[in-house]
């Protein structure tokens, strides 16, 4: 009864959390307010201090804003190519990542991510990919639920194409 309470808790708070990602991206009025807004919510709401938002194609609202969280990049990027299972898939996948996807996603110096949530936007990863790392090895691991996430990602997906 215990362990079904501590469960019923920790949907709350995830609950929550994601009620603030909601009420910062409405409160967004423009591309560059909406991807500040996924930035501070998954550091201040979700406590993510390694987050990289990947978008495909061209954003001429997004060039200036572009920044270690926000990346621009053509979809015919040679090293999306390790990806292909992920946005064939279209569906977030917990765990470790390969050397050249962390490399890639959080940059070549960033050796301390043991573990990351992929989280294909759009259909098969249409629009791009949002990359959560933990230091942790096993914080984001593949046994883990990604029901929450994929909700996320809907909301995500949303947003940016309405901004």
């Amino acid at each position: 009864l215990a362990e079904l309470m501590a469960f019923g808790r920790g949907n709350d708070a995830l609950g929550e959390r994601i009620h603030n990602l909601v009420r910062r991206l409405v409160g967004a009025r423009s591309a560059a307010a909406t991807v500040e807004a996924i930035e501070t919510s998954l550091r201040e709401d979700f406590g993510l201090r390694q987050a990289v938002l990947v978008l495909f194609g061209d954003h001429p609202a997004l060039k200036a804003a572009e920044s270690r969280f926000l990346r621009l990049v053509p979809r015919e990027t040679p090293e999306l190519k390790t990806f292909d299972s992920l946005f064939a898939s279209g569906k977030p996948r917990c765990g470790q990542v390969r050397d050249s996807q962390r490399d890639f996603l959080f940059g070549a110096g960033a050796v301390d991510v043991g573990s990351a949530a992929l989280v294909p936007l759009g259909a098969n990863g249409a629009l791009g990919i949002l990359a959560c790392g933990s230091t942790d090895a096993e914080h984001f691991n593949p046994s883990m639920s990604t029901d929450y996430l994929a909700r996320i990602a809907d909301l995500l997906a949303v947003a940016l194409t309405a901004s």
